[in-house]
């Protein structure tokens, strides 16, 4: 059952990891008839080739499976079936680039573009420069047939890139500001945590929250509110440095992670925001206040304890008076505020 879990799980956030295991059962299953009839017929070099692309498949679906590199798994599965396939023909004739065609729409399955667009012209030309003289022909044939697969392969591969794009836009932005949104943020918070422990650099975890912003909401409506939220975004990307990551965690509370940035630099990149955001008006007159609660990060940091410890400041900064800057002092308090990160967010 463990088990089970675990590779719904590992397949369903990896396609190109799903498609190197598919591939490997099926080469499995579909080569190794042959091997055993080739063995039978004595054709051992064939019986050899079929042998290696089977290790092949099997420890490179291993491999991927272990290591989580599904990106190199599959460039190592286009190179080496495709030169196993350009070998076969050249060992059992035409006969033997059968196999092409599955090959060359599996490379844009399991590969990048560029490098199985290359795999799948040497396949051709290997092709070509085993047939016997003979067979001028059927080789003419092959070779236009397979280029028009490779060509359908390359365009519909290209068209599920640009599909795939869009909809990992709309998983990971946010729909009225434009900018990361929360499953976005937990997963890039994850890798730089990850950076910043193994590099011993300092960074800093900000959750900025807008003033009394439910008024602005009841009183002049939530069009008016969607317009000061923009203004926002735009008056905060425009303070930071393009490495700096912008978050909306929802409603009117957003995250900024300042990598290598430590308290006395975190603390004047956070005024600067704090300030540009009340000195003029963000929308309709509409003069707004935000209230930021910051942690530079500590060496026990995760990054949900990270984010606990700056929305505590932020907390801090509320019952301070609010459009202030506060940091965190090194411990979260009571659990029931990191609960309500995962949780939901209460009225302020």
């Amino acid at each position: 059952m463990l088990l089970k879990h675990a590779l719904k799980n590992r397949i369903g956030t990896d396609v190109r990891l799903a498609m190197i295991l598919l591939f490997a059962g099926v080469t499995v299953v579909g080569v190794t008839p042959f091997a055993v009839v080739r063995a039978l017929n004595g054709e051992w070099l064939a019986v050899a080739l079929d042998l290696v692309l089977l290790v092949v498949m099997i420890g490179n679906a291993a491999f991927a499976w272990r290591t989580g590199n599904s990106n190199l798994a599959g460039k190592i599965n286009a190179v080496v079936v495709s030169a196993s396939c350009a070998l076969l023909g050249g060992v059992l004739g035409p006969a033997g680039l059968f196999w092409a065609y599955t090959v060359i729409l599996a490379n844009y399955m399991l590969a990048p573009r560029l490098l199985a667009t290359v795999c799948g012209t040497l396949l051709i030309i290997a092709g070509l420069l085993v047939a016997p003289p003979d067979s001028s022909l059927t080789m003419a044939a092959f070779a236009v047939s397979a280029t028009l697969v490779m060509l359908y392969a390359f365009i519909f591969a290209s068209l599920t890139n640009v599909q795939r794009k869009l909809l990992e836009g709309l998983a990971t932005r946010d729909a009225l500001t434009g900018i990361s949104n929360r499953r976005c943020m937990e997963m890039e918070l994850a890798e730089a945590l990850k950076g910043h422990h193994a590099r011993g650099e300092p960074a800093t975890l900000a959750v900025l929250d807008l003033d009394h912003f439910k008024l602005v909401n009841d009183d002049y409506g939530h069009d008016a509110g969607d317009r000061v939220l923009m203004a926002f975004t735009e008056r905060v990307q425009a303070c930071i440095r393009k490495r700096d990551r912008l978050y909306r965690l929802g409603g009117e509370e957003f995250v900024l992670l300042l990598p290598d940035t430590d308290h006395s630099g975190a603390r004047a990149a956070l005024e600067k925001v704090r300030d540009a955001v009340q000195c003029e008006p963000l929308a309709e007159g509409l003069r707004v206040t935000t209230s930021i609660g910051a942690a530079t990060l500590e060496a026990e940091d995760d990054w949900p304890r990270w984010l606990a410890r700056a929305d505590s400041a932020l907390y801090q900064a509320k019952d301070d008076g609010r459009d202030r800057v506060s940091f965190d002092a090194g411990s979260s308090r009571p659990g029931e505020r990191r609960l309500r990160l995962v949780s939901g967010r209460p009225l302020r």
